[in-house]
């Protein structure tokens, strides 16, 4: 007869509450570390009405947009409000910056300079935070957007297009 040698091994064994115990901490730990610049930029101040340099590293758009004419109702009026802000949000906040950038560096904007800064801002706009929005009276949306980066004042004052 033929003896199976198997018979007897055993699968090695894992520990799943040790292992599920790691990738939860893990997993944690990076969640953690992706809120915090946020977090950190939600707190700077409680400020929510100023719109320009909150100081040198964070620069402060506030951005309303109106509903759609024609529109009735609160929900309505709100969700097309709404909708026009996430529309108009990127471009509002290029705008501003680029203003921001002009008064710093005492120029006055052509289109050949604005092209060359929207390049230049892209970084900086692409890391924007939504502070906090709200609903206005006449049912516009307000957002207040936070443009952070270590030094963001001097970088722009000193930017330069070619």
């Amino acid at each position: 007869m033929l003896k199976c040698i198997f018979s007897k091994a055993q699968p090695p064994s894992i520990d799943v509450r040790n292992t599920v115990t790691i990738i939860a901490f893990l997993l944690f730990i990076i969640l953690l570390s992706c809120t915090h610049d946020q977090s950190y930029i939600k707190s700077l101040s409680n400020d929510i009405t100023t719109q320009g340099f909150i100081n040198d590293n964070c620069y402060q758009c506030i951005i309303t947009a109106k509903p759609d004419p024609g529109i009735e109702g609160l929900v309505a009026s709100r969700e097309s409000a709404h909708i026009n802000l996430m529309k108009s949000l990127e471009k509002q906040c290029y705008d501003t910056l680029i203003k921001a950038t002009a008064q710093l560096q005492s120029i006055s904007v052509t289109n050949s300079l604005q092209q060359c800064l929207l390049q230049q801002l892209k970084q900086y706009i692409d890391n924007k935070v939504i502070v906090v929005t709200y609903f206005n009276d006449d049912f516009s949306e307000t957002a207040v957007v936070r443009i952070y980066e270590n030094g963001l004042q001097q970088k722009l004052a000193t930017m330069r297009c070619k």
